[in-house]
């Protein structure tokens, strides 16, 4: 299981929090990027994210929560490891299309409540799927057991090389549910962050 340290729990602590994801056996560092638009909350600015890839010695999984395709160009230009933005957002290619021209790793995100049916036409162009089992938007919210059902059902019809990743509410127990469902990673917050030892935490998932 792989495991990607999201840091929204940490944003007035937000270098400290790199660090010590750095110094664990996280293999990723999760950036969620908020508009205020497509959530209520606004977080992570261009800028922010550019701060926090100059210290990260982890690759950068960055969730862009964002309606506006131009932020995507924008975001895509730090060239993280995985850009994952909304299926609730696009309606062809064109968006995947140019995140992959630049040599990145295409994600589609999914919400509780969307129809996973929107994500069918996209599987064999991109590299994860992206299941939020909160709603989006907001750290510490209690998982949505509903969601692994909707795992299994895309993760029998996916390609098999892609990545199946769960953000929202993991802990030690909800992870034995995302097991069951066939992801590949877990997005991990507070879970993590409100440990006093951030890899016996992610040690503990994996």
């Amino acid at each position: 299981m792989k495991v990607s340290v999201s840091i929204l729990k940490e944003y007035d602590n937000l270098i400290s929090a790199v660090k010590k994801v750095n110094k664990s056996s996280a293999d990723f560092l999760h950036i969620d990027v908020m508009d205020g638009k497509f959530v209520d909350n606004k977080k992570f600015p261009l800028e922010v994210v550019k701060d926090i890839k100059s210290v990260s010695t982890k690759k950068i999984d960055l969730h862009l929560m964002v309606k506006d395709h131009n932020v995507i160009k924008e975001y895509a230009q730090l060239m993280p490891e995985y850009i994952t933005f909304h299926v609730e957002i696009i309606d062809d290619f064109k968006l995947i299309d140019y995140v992959k021209s630049l040599g990145l790793k295409v994600g589609l995100a999914i919400n509780p409540k969307t129809d996973i049916n929107l994500l069918i036409p996209y599987l064999d162009d991109i590299d994860l799927v992206l299941f939020m089992s909160v709603e989006p938007g907001y750290g510490g919210q209690s998982f949505k057991e509903e969601v692994v059902e909707k795992i299994r059902k895309i993760k029998k019809i996916a390609p098999i090389d892609l990545i199946i990743s769960i953000d929202g509410g993991i802990n030690d127990k909800t992870i034995e549910l995302c097991k069951y469902a066939g992801c590949d990673m877990v997005v991990v917050g507070s879970y993590v962050t409100n440990s006093k030892n951030y890899d016996d935490s992610i040690k503990e998932l994996k």
